[in-house]
């Protein structure tokens, strides 16, 4: 493990490789321009950077590059290592000329007579440095990608007395040296795919007085799946690299920048993209037939050259991607068909000797189906004869020197949860749900020395809904997953599905982060490490804001998925949630775009392909759905801003299309197609053809609105239209949210006001028809008051006003021997059309709260509580719950600690205690009778993780037992989703669990007093949110996405 540095000496830009000591510094350094895609560099940044004071030369500066001498040192090389680290030197080569001009010479095995100082680099075996004295690199052979790189006097290599020696356990600990420098030196690892810049600086070195190093990663296997690629990836590919239109085109064109990507990432495993892509044989001539003898294709043989461990997806055993089959494949692909598939997977099995394989193994059926007759005998025979199959290729009796791994996925994992047996020296690969919620995990008595792994999802084609536009990912949330992965040694393999790469790329990079070194990134380091991703991709100066903005933008994107987003998502309604959510998207982009203009544009470029385009997408997305409802609400409503609200909507739509053209514009095109992907308008879970406008609504304005029964004189047109907070209906006039079927209608009314509620309530004063009307708002009581108090409202609907009601509570009469006060006040909105409409405004006033107490208050007929806003927090035997960062809908999560298989009994394990004051106010409704409240606790949509066990809490209020709650119900089999809780498809579309308790209340609603819900810890797994105490007011407002703003807390 490495210590995270925090500091760097460099004199130009903070460039930290994320979670390393940092032993490249920056001597006497000047910021230069970027070179060679990002030339681009302001003048402004220019001079910031000249006013650093630069670090002093010391004695333990090894200078690598010089440019002010024009001096660079040579890279000697072992001639008897894999090509996979030449090719890295290559890299290092260049990475070396982005940042100082300077192209070092590289030379195998010896070096020109009268060198001095130079680069070392090999593996441990190999004989260059075998030959050498260094005797730190005898433990590091046969382990699994460590590496070293030291400065070490008197290397033994004749005539050199200093030398920078960079060296792995095997090839891949090599490379991951090389990379690990080059990103100290600036070279991010998405220099290519995000065009992050490369700053140039005169002169590079590393401190000889460190020693920079890395043990065996956390994972052993870690990589990406490129999946659904069709029509994004694939089309960017064909225009890309010149593919003609009739040849594949993912070839090694593509993934030689792929498994760069991977490497420099210092991961080493891939599944490559299969929905319309042979990986193995794309690039070769296969118009006569696969070729025979097997031998690998060029894929094949550049990932082996490379270094990379090549595999299959969950689905696609044998080293054979699903569209061979498709290409050549005869019969079923089921079982009945077991003579040609063993002869079809042998084909694999042979293609891939020599080759760096994790076979896949099992067998799912045909487009990723269940299998046609499967069952646990079934899939288990089966594997026994690809297992045979690899023993007769490899001519071993002993198949467990071939890496395998049995992906255990949808309903496959239902077979290993009910008792599969998966071979001892298969890796157990285990699932997320596709929706970033694992699924089981192995108890810890597991004895299974191949060990387990992991496929998790940042993208999914399927039910309840396809997410693949754009990134949707909580980087909080996937850490509390892996947590649960890492903590029960699910360890072996971990692979993120990323679809189509691009915009997926900051979940990518913190994914392996954590799968290569988990420990240096402990619970809620997920803000320093945001930071240091930032200052290494965009500078220091921009890093803490930055990371705020992509932590935030995190919150808001994953609290449901864009495609999953319609008119009624938010409510216009309730708590003002679309105005409020609207006013944290704009907050969110601005700030977002007043950092990109003040980076230079390089980084801005690359700041925007990154993070700021998927913020100004999601806002517009957002904006123009609460643009649809609004002009549907206000339709029925009769209001004249209805036309207004469907042109505003048809605006944001087509500006949908100008922010995706800005982006496929970048660098002439470079990603075009990039976010091909439609993501307006679904009518099913899976992805439209194109993009639609969702319906909108207009209304004819040369009329004024139907002539109100109730005006005085009876039939007088109304020009005016009033809207009150909580209601669909508007008045004057008959609607069906106004009446009942007998035309007998009712005055608007506003939601009771108390003084620990909203401090206003809200009445819409909008056109009717084709004339300009005058308003003024007179209150029958000294105590009320609304804002504005008068006004014009223009025919074209302009002007239209939100009027704000308050109270004056001194004003209001005090309570009577301990009975609050209950009023209506009346407010009359005379308009100058004669509709002259009357809102009641009804208030109760409680006996004040105790000063001393501190904790929630009950407003408006219910509590809202922030998991984190705890009164106390008690720990029970090292166990306690803590607080996860940026976890969740809007705030937090409290989770319990350590995670382990412990099962508290409920009332004796660790608590989390919520004060909160009953006022009395008696907001109950009819089916809160006196006496009852109801508790929803919101929990993170986990899934019952722990083999044959529930995960559980516990509640109580106030005295009472504690309740025992069981929250996941229990797994069935779900059309085109597995075996999964029954409940499932409304918990990830919403991306919570609502549980829901009714409790008798001691005294009554309508005594005020001090209560206290204690949430009882009993297994891990549990992630609290929210608790809404409702006695009442939250039945009453009906839907909001996220629920009622967090209660007065004092």
């Amino acid at each position: 493990m490495l210590i995270k540095a925090t500091t760097v000496l460099l004199a130009a830009q903070a460039v930290l490789a994320l979670g390393g000591e940092q032993c490249i510094t920056f001597p006497k350094g000047r910021h230069h321009h970027a070179s060679p895609l990002t030339r681009l560099a302001s003048t402004a940044w220019d001079y910031a950077q000249s006013l650093l004071s630069p670090p002093p030369r010391t004695s333990d500066t090894f200078i690598i590059a010089d440019r002010t001498k024009h001096t660079v040192l040579p890279i000697v090389t072992s001639s008897d290592d894999d090509v996979a680290i030449h090719l890295a030197v290559a890299n290092f080569v260049e990475d070396i000329h982005r940042v100082t001009g300077l192209r070092p010479k590289v030379f195998n095995d010896t070096l020109p007579r009268k060198t001095e100082r130079a680069i070392v680099v090999g593996s441990v075996d190999s004989g260059l440095v075998t030959a050498q004295p260094f005797g730190y690199t005898e433990n590091m052979k046969g382990r699994w990608e460590v590496w070293d790189a030291r400065v070490v006097k008197g290397s033994g290599i004749k005539g050199v007395k200093e030398a920078l020696v960079l060296t792995g356990s095997d090839r891949r600990g090599t490379i991951y040296a090389l990379y690990t420098l080059s990103e100290q030196m600036g070279v991010s690892p998405w220099y290519w795919w995000a065009d992050v810049p490369t700053h140039s600086h005169p002169i590079v070195a590393f401190d000889a007085s460190k020693i920079c190093s890395h043990g065996e990663p956390t994972i052993k296997y870690r990589g990406l799946f490129i999946n659904d690629e069709l029509p994004v990836l694939f089309n960017w590919a064909h225009e890309k690299f010149g593919i003609p239109a009739n040849e594949p085109p993912f070839q090694v064109g593509m993934y030689e920048k792929v498994f760069e990507l991977l490497l420099r990432l210092r991961a080493n495993y891939m599944w490559p993209a299969m929905w319309a892509s042979m990986f193995s044989v794309d690039g070769e001539d296969v118009s006569h037939g696969f070729p025979q003898p097997p031998h690998p294709g060029p894929n094949q043989v550049l990932a082996n050259n490379m270094g990379i461990v090549m595999g299959t997806s969950h689905h696609e055993p044998m080293g054979r991607n699903k569209q061979e089959w498709d290409y050549e494949g005869q019969g079923p692909w089921d079982w009945t068909n077991k003579d040609r598939l063993e002869d079809w997977w042998t084909y694999g099995a042979e293609r891939a000797k020599g080759m760096e394989t994790l076979f896949t193994m099992g067998m799912r059926g045909d487009g990723d189906s269940p299998l046609t007759g499967a069952s646990k005998e079934l899939l288990e025979e089966i594997t026994d004869t690809q297992r045979g199959i690899l023993g007769k290729v490899y001519n071993t009796s002993d198949v467990s020197t071939i890496p395998q791994m049995w992906c255990m996925y949808k309903e496959v994992q239902g077979y290993f949860q009910a008792g599969l047996k998966v071979p001892s020296d298969v890796i157990a690969m285990l699932a997320d749900d596709n929706w970033g919620n694992i699924m089981t995990v192995p108890p810890a008595s597991w004895d299974h020395p191949a060990g387990a792994g992991l496929y998790y999802h940042a993208e999914y084609v399927g039910v309840p809904r396809d997410y693949k536009w754009i990134n949707t990912i909580s980087l909080a949330k996937m850490w509390e997953q892996l947590n649960i992965a890492r903590t029960f040694q699910v360890d072996q393999l971990w692979v993120l599905n990323v679809g189509d790469l691009k915009l997926l790329e900051t979940p990518l990079d913190y994914f392996l982060t954590l799968a290569y070194d988990w420990d240096e990134w402990p619970r809620n380091s997920l803000t320093s490490w945001l930071t240091a991703w930032a200052t290494r991709d965009f500078g220091a100066e921009y890093a803490d804001e930055v990371a705020w903005t992509y932590a935030t933008f995190a919150r808001y994107v994953s609290r449901i998925k864009p495609e999953l987003i319609n008119s009624t998502i938010w409510s216009l309604e309730n708590y003002e949630e679309a105005e409020r959510l609207l006013e944290d998207w704009t907050e969110l982009e601005d700030r977002s775009e007043a950092v990109y203009r003040k980076m230079p544009k390089a980084a801005g470029i690359a700041y925007f392909e990154l993070l700021h385009a998927e913020i100004k997408l999601v806002a517009n997305l957002n904006r123009m759905y609460i643009a649809v409802g609004k002009n549907n609400l206000y339709s029925d409503q009769a209001r004249t801003s209805t036309n207004f609200w469907a042109e505003k909507a048809i605006e944001l739509f087509q500006n949908d299309r100008k922010i995706t053209q800005e982006y496929h514009e970048l660098y002439d095109g470079r990603w075009d197609h990039m976010l091909d992907q439609t993501h307006i308008n679904f009518n099913w879970f899976l992805e439209p053809q194109r993009n639609t406008m969702p319906p909108v609504n207009f209304i004819e304005t040369f009329l004024p609105s139907r002539p109100s029964r109730e005006a005085n004189p009876p039939g007088l047109p109304a020009y005016i239209r009033v809207s009150p907070e909580n209601s669909r209906g508007a008045w004057p006039g008959i609607s069906p949210y106004n009446c009942d079927g007998r035309f007998d209608c009712w005055s608007p009314t506003v939601l009771k006001m108390d003084p620990y509620g909203a401090p206003t309530r809200w009445v819409d004063l909008s056109s009717g028809g084709p004339k300009d009307v005058t308003f003024q708002t007179i209150g029958n009581e000294t105590w009320l008051s609304a804002s504005p108090s008068h006004g014009r409202i223009r025919r074209d609907g302009s002007t239209d006003q939100r009027i704000y009601i308050s109270v004056d509570w001194d004003q209001v009469p005090n309570p009577v021997d301990g009975v609050p006060f209950n009023g209506t006040a009346e407010l009359l909105i005379a308009t100058s059309d004669g509709s002259n409409v009357t809102v009641f405004v009804p208030v109760v006033k409680p006996e004040p709260v105790p000063k001393d107490y501190t904790g929630h208050i009950e407003g408006d007929g219910y509590i809202s509580i922030e998991a984190s806003h705890v009164s106390r927090n008690t720990s029970v035997d090292g166990y306690a719950f803590e607080e996860l960062d940026w976890y969740g809908r809007t705030l937090s999560g409290m989770e319990m600690f350590p995670v382990s298989e412990v099962n508290f009994t409920v009332g004796q394990g660790p608590s989390l205690s919520y004060d909160f004051y009953t006022t009395g106010a008696s907001f109950f409704s009819a089916s809160n009778e006196e006496g009852q409240v109801h508790v929803t606790v919101q929990i993170g949509p986990t899934n019952n993780f722990i083999l044959n066990k529930k995960l559980a809490f516990g509640v109580q209020l106030d005295d009472d037992e504690p309740v025992l709650i069981t929250p996941i119900p229990d797994s069935v089999e779900l059309e085109h989703a597995g075996t999964l809780p029954v409940d499932w498809n409304d918990i990830v579309a919403h991306e919570i669990r609502n549980v829901e308790l009714d409790f008798e209340l001691a005294g009554g609603n309508s005594k005020g007093g001090k209560h206290t819900l204690t949430i009882w810890g009993v297994t891990s797994g549990i992630v609290l949110e929210r608790i809404l105490v409702d006695l009442g007011g939250i039945e009453r407002r009906g839907w909001s996405y996220l629920g009622p703003p967090e209660s007065l807390r004092v």
